[in-house]
Order: structure tokens, then sequence, then C-alpha cells
């Protein structure tokens, strides 16, 4: 440790802060999380509570938004399948674990990010732990940490354009009252995307499997066969197992939507151990930030419905879901979505027991005529709609979380002690001692 009380990181120094965040007990992160939504350089205009602030904004470092990213969604290492080989193991998607559970660990989640340099992913997707990497920073000396969890943020991280994203300023794009404060200079803004199409083509394998037998009906038609009908004819398929289009969508919309929800509250338990304020809120539409209103936000590719609206398919390139345009039709969509599920069970991926081998060699494979149910209803609903799937979007988006540095006066000024826990009043001192003011206050306009 230098005489500065900062420690060695790579050829920069780890601030002290970083020691703090770390030690930070977890409870206490827990009882401290509050919505902190008033940052360095901003203005809040309010007959009641204004206040411009009198602190240059300061952007978070490259540390603090790596610690923050990790948290919300860094890989952990291979989930244990603790499962019957036989009887659902077949239902994973992934072996990886990260900081949050998901469906059969399909992980279809990732999260953008933008600041003042650019606009980023976290592709976490395809990443998959070197060998006897275990995730636990318990007993590693403070180097060890720094360097794991910087190298796991860089290895992922992917810029996708230089400056802070052209996200929506007004309405109806933004609400107004978070448009004095949502990404604005010196703040990150994470924006967690959620690929829908991917959880549900694997339950489509579950619900049309000869075990279930599941008869799937289209509620808009009369509730007719959702391209079934002769599977039902044939028997294959149960007709009083029956589950309309809307209600199957829904179930798989409440399943996935939750993993934005554990990503935004990973990150922000983390901002209170690092001492930075920032709040989880819904106030963008999805198809501004997305890039489908009047300005390009993240960036997505939107496709046209049959009945003439609008909806992101995918970032071309990084992260694209499993439907038309990128895939000539849904035969071909599943037949990617089996080679992506299914190389993962390959022998040349870890995995987490001691005889692999004897393990992922029970799991059956899925029968051709469960193969053929899947491409015919997704086909159906497809045609029938001119979309996949019918009511959610390919690429769904609901929660964004900001972190920033907290302005002290704001709170000082019209809150009691408390407002701001002792790692915020601290926080540039202990981070950004080169910044901080003879009085450990961050910088001044």
């Amino acid at each position: 440790m230098a005489a500065d009380g900062s420690l060695p990181m790579g050829l920069s120094t780890a601030p002290p802060g970083l020691v703090d965040a770390l030690e930070y007990p977890f409870f206490q992160t827990v009882f401290d999380r509050k919505s902190r939504r008033v940052g360095l350089g901003m203005t809040v205009g309010s007959e009641v509570l204004q206040y411009e602030s009198p602190y240059a904004p300061v952007p978070l470092s490259e540390l603090e938004e790596a610690l923050l990213c990790v948290a919300g969604t860094g890989l952990t290492g291979l989930n244990l399948g603790d499962l019957d080989p036989a009887r659902g193991m077949s239902t994973l998607v992934q072996w990886t674990t990260r900081t949050w559970p998901s469906s059969c660990s399909n992980h279809g989640t990732e999260l953008f990010f933008t600041n003042d340099d650019g606009l980023y992913m976290l592709r976490m997707f395809d990443q998959i732990p070197e060998p006897g990497e275990v995730a636990t920073l318990s007993g590693k000396p403070i180097e060890a940490q720094v360097d794991w969890l910087l190298e796991m943020y860089r290895r992922a991280r992917v810029e996708l354009q230089p400056g802070r994203a052209p996200l929506p300023t007004t309405l109806p794009g933004l609400f107004d009252f978070n448009q004095w404060n949502a990404n604005q200079p010196g703040t990150t803004l994470f924006v967690p995307v959620t690929n829908t199409t991917l959880e549900y083509i694997n339950l489509l394998f579950i619900y049309l499997s000869r075990s279930y037998g599941f008869s799937i009906v289209d509620e808009r038609n009369g509730r007719r066969s959702a391209g079934l009908q002769s599977a039902l004819d044939s028997g294959r398929l149960d007709p009083a197992r029956q589950m309309g289009i809307i209600e199957l969508e829904q179930r798989v919309l409440s399943m996935l939507v939750v993993e934005q929800a554990f990503i935004c509250q990973n990150i922000n338990l983390a901002l209170q151990a690092l001492g930075l304020g920032g709040w989880t809120f819904t106030g963008y539409l999805a198809r501004f930030i997305m890039g489908g209103g009047d300005v390009p936000g993240l960036g997505f590719r939107f496709a046209d419905a049959t009945n003439g609206t609008r909806y992101p398919v995918g970032r071309d390139g990084v992260f694209e879901a499993f439907t038309p345009p990128y895939y000539a039709d849904m035969h071909e969509a599943v037949d990617s979505f089996m080679e992506m599920k299914w190389a993962a069970f390959e022998d040349d991926v870890p995995k987490p027991y001691l005889e692999p081998d004897k393990v992922v060699g029970a799991v059956p494979r899925p029968h051709d005529d469960t193969v053929d149910l899947v491409k015919r209803y997704c086909q159906y609903v497809y045609d029938t709609y001119g979309r996949f799937p019918l009511d959610i979007d390919p690429m769904y988006q609901r929660l964004t979380v900001q972190g920033q540095h907290a302005d002290p006066d704001f709170y000082a000024h019209f809150y009691p002690p408390g407002a701001l826990t002792e790692q915020h009043l601290e926080h540039f001192t202990r981070w950004h001692p080169d910044l901080a003011g003879p009085d450990g206050r961050p910088p001044r306009r």
C-alpha cells in the first residue's frame, strides 16, 4: 500500500474507495438503497425545490463503471445444473451463470450503457469462464480482485459508437419529470434489453414436447389452432391442455422482464457501496430509446408488422433476435436457435460436473416431431401477423438505471442528515482525491 493509502492497480493506482466498496456490508447496501436523482451540474427546476448545482459534472471512472457493470450482469462461473439429466436438464440454454438468475439459464438480457465518451454494450452471452475460474473475491489480494473485475469488463465491452447516445430528451420519448436529469453530462445510463425470442422458443420445446403436448390456439382468430391442427387430429397434442398465444406470451414476458429488474437492483446496490447517486426509472418509451422514434437512440433495427406497427428486432451484428429479417423465415430461426443451444452441450464447452460426459450424455435431444411443431407454430404466428412474437417485442426494454455523483449541497440544503451516507459524503476524498477540494467536496464549475 502506498503512503497515501492507495493500492496498486496495474500501471495506475486503485483508490482507497475501492477497498471501502469491496468491504461494505451487504445488508447495509440493502438498507442504504434510495433513489438519489440529483447529480453534479444539474438544475432542479421547481418552485419548491429550486436548485442549481455549483459543481461541475464529473463522469464515473472506468473502474466505477466496471464495478457497476459486473455487479449488474457479471459472469460468475458455471451453474450447477443440478437437475435429473433425463428430465429437466434439456431445458438449459447455457452452463454459465451471471449475477442474476435466469429461467433455464437463458440469460437473454444484455446491458447497454452510455456516458460522455460513447455508447457501449456489455456482450456477456458468449462469455465462457476459463477452466477452473471461480468468481470469488474473498481471500484474493486487492490487485487480483481489481484485475479480475476489469478484465471481465474489458473483455465483454463493445463500443457501438463514440459520444453520448442520442436518446430522447422530450415527450413522447421521455417523461416530462425525467427530462432534467436523464442522460445528462457526467452520468452513466444503463439500459438492459431482453431478447425475448430466445427463451420463448426454448419454452416452446417444453410445451410442445411429447410429455407436455399443449395445444396452442389463436384467441384473435376464433381460438383456432395456431398452425398445429394436424397434430391435434393425430392425438400428438392434447386438446384438453389448451393455451392461447396471448396467455403464452404473457408467461414469457413475466419470466423475462424480471431479468431487467434483477440487473437494475444489482447496480443499485453497487451504487450504495460505491457512494454514488442514481436511481431506476421507466421514463423512456422503449420504441424511442431503442431508435424507432425521432432520434437514433440505441441504434436498433426495426421491422414492420402486418398491422403497420414497427417493432425492434436487434442491433445488427451484436444482438439479434431469432426472427426475420435476420432469418429467411421462422423455420431457419428455430434451426439457428437449436444450433446455438446444443453447441453448449459439445465436449469442448466447460461443464460443472466431475464426470461431465456421463451426465451430459444422458440428456435427451428433442424429438423430430417436436422440432417440427415448434417451427410450425412460430411460422404460423409470423405468417398471420407479420411478426414474431405476436404481442411482445423480440427486443424488449422497460427499465433503466442511472449512476452519477450525488450533489452533496442539494441533500444538505433540503434534507436532514442521513439523506447521503458517509460513502457518499467521502466519495471524492476516497475515489477522486485529485479532484476533491480542501473540504473533500467535488470540483466547482
